[in-house]
């Protein structure tokens, strides 16, 4: 059971046990009134005991009628001005939202309520600790896996279709290609990276020599002249060796011509690339092609769907690469915060303005939100909560008002009785 369903039958018992003892304590002046007033002629003191019973019944009627005015008709009587709150509901309920967005849920209050609290603090201890942090890891992945069955296929592709287009159009590979291009031609790796390119070029002629030579005898001149004469393999693998060896010289050799010269070549590509407007011309034109192949496109359109099949496939499983990830990201975020002063004030800041401008935005929806709701109230169901929430005090203006209305009584006893001596 939870404390709210906990608290509301404790709070009605505190006020029917209250009601209880007002209405007791009443009748048990009723009685010590009935009491005192046959035995005051045989015994005198009764008279004092009479006087205040008496005015102690006067009092606690006053105000038990005070209290039940508020709620309903004294005695099922239609008196008027009874009946209070049930017949002016709209008044209280506009009061209630009025009085909540002017005084109760003020931007200011809100600001130095959340001002008191220890959000960086919290929040670092949440997620350095394991297990607090196991869990909150553990609803961030169902709150993706929710996010992840609630999605529309069809419109999560055409939206990582718009984004690959709008990305593909919008960034200019060109120039980052010919900065890139750049930066290895001027590191101090360049030879050992260029030595490694052609060494992966000289294995696959090793490895495809046979088709590659066919492929040469295919375009040289005079192929089907040379093919019937049986000249034409020969003549393709001596210019595949031809290759071969000159591609071991730039290799081996760093100050080979036709090293040199590629070097120079892949220069001035890279200045192209990053400096020519005829490189961004057919940059444009080759993403239009690409763009225009329904292959590709399809590409994109599959592409969401195997991967939110293979993320829920993962989160799935145990153990998770995904929540492992979010697991060390969370990780690495407290591990942050912890350390930078700023970020902690940052972040304090942030959620306290946030939370502040949010309250001045709506604070009047906030004062409707509560009016609108007291006025769902039925009259009964208002009169219900009231009595609930403040019942029990009422029944302690009651017990007071006895009290105090009897000592009012002996008090104006004493005096007749001294003005009765005087004369």
């Amino acid at each position: 059971m939870s404390a709210t369903e906990q608290t509301l039958p404790t709070k009605t018992e505190d006020y029917l046990r209250m009601r209880a003892l007002a209405t007791g304590l009443l009748l048990f002046m009723a009685l010590l009134f009935v009491v005192a007033l046959f035995q005051q002629e045989t015994h005198p003191m009764f008279a004092w005991l009479r006087a205040f019973a008496e005015a102690a019944m006067v009092g606690a009627l006053a105000d038990w009628y005070a209290v039940t005015a508020l709620f309903r008709h004294p005695l099922g009587l239609p008196i008027p001005h009874t009946a209070i709150i049930p017949g002016n509901t709209e008044r209280i309920a506009s009061n209630i939202g009025s009085l909540t967005q002017r005084k109760l849920v003020t931007p200011e209050g809100i600001a130095r309520l959340v001002g008191s609290w220890r959000i960086p603090e919290e929040l670092i201890e949440a997620l350095l600790a394991p297990e607090r942090r196991r869990a909150l890891t553990y609803e961030c992945a169902q709150i993706l896996v929710r996010a992840l069955n609630a999605s529309e296929d069809a419109t999560m592709q055409r939206m990582l279709r718009d984004i690959a287009t709008k990305v593909m159009r919008g960034v200019s590979v060109a120039p980052l290609a010919g900065q890139m291009l750049a930066g290895f031609l001027g590191s101090h790796q360049r030879d050992r990276l260029l030595n490694d390119i052609l060494s992966a070029v000289l294995e696959y002629v090793d490895a495809n020599r046979d088709s590659l030579g066919r492929t040469v005898a295919e375009k040289l001149p005079w192929s089907r002249v040379l093919s019937f004469v049986k000249l034409d393999d020969k003549i393709s693998h001596k210019v595949l060796d031809s290759v071969y060896d000159t591609l071991c010289t730039m290799r081996d050799d760093p100050h080979d011509p036709m090293r040199r010269k590629a070097i120079e070549r892949l220069h001035e590509l890279s200045q192209w690339l990053m400096h020519s407007g005829e490189a961004l011309r057919r940059e444009a034109s080759l993403k239009e092609k690409l763009l225009a192949y329904d292959t590709l496109l399809q590409f994109l359109d599959d592409s969401w769907h195997r991967l939110k099949q293979w993320m829920l496939d993962d989160l799935s499983r145990d153990p998770s690469d995904i929540r492992t990830y979010l697991d060390a990201a969370l990780a690495d975020i407290g591990r942050t915060l912890q350390k930078d002063a700023a970020l902690r004030a940052m972040l304090h800041d942030g959620v306290q303005g946030l939370v502040e401008a949010l309250a001045t935005r709506h604070s009047d929806k906030i004062g409707e939100l509560v009016a609108n709701t007291v006025r769902e109230w039925s009259p009964a169901q208002m009169v219900e909560t009231i009595e609930r929430e403040v019942g029990k005090d009422l029944q302690y203006i009651r017990i007071n008002g006895t009290i105090v209305g009897g000592l009012v009584g002996l008090l104006l006893h004493a005096l007749a009785l001294l003005i009765g001596s005087g004369k």
